[in-house]
């Protein structure tokens, strides 16, 4: 799972028939700064902190087997220190 920031969304000239009325955002990761296209469950708008799920999991939630990455929930808040610690290998 990605958790990181709406950054904008993204819009395809074509698209399998399944995606047609699907929104896909862009994702910014916390941490690493990757960038990832997913397809919005929740309507999320830019600014808002996001977790991703991946592979089979984000195709599970879809019901999209072509789909590898997906937004499953809105996070209002997270401990920084934590995850900053984490990201830079040191222990809480």
């Amino acid at each position: 799972m990605i958790l990181g920031r709406v950054i904008g969304r993204a819009w395809a000239d074509r698209q399998l028939p399944g995606l047609a009325t699907r929104r896909l955002v862009l994702v910014r990761a916390i941490g690493d700064d990757a960038l990832t296209v997913a397809v919005d469950l929740l309507d999320s708008s830019p600014g808002a902190t996001v977790l991703v799920t991946t592979d089979e999991a984000a195709a599970a939630a879809t019901g999209e087997a072509t789909v590898d990455a997906a937004v499953i929930a809105l996070v209002s808040d997270y401990d920084r220190e934590s995850s900053r610690s984490q990201v830079e290998g040191s222990t809480p």
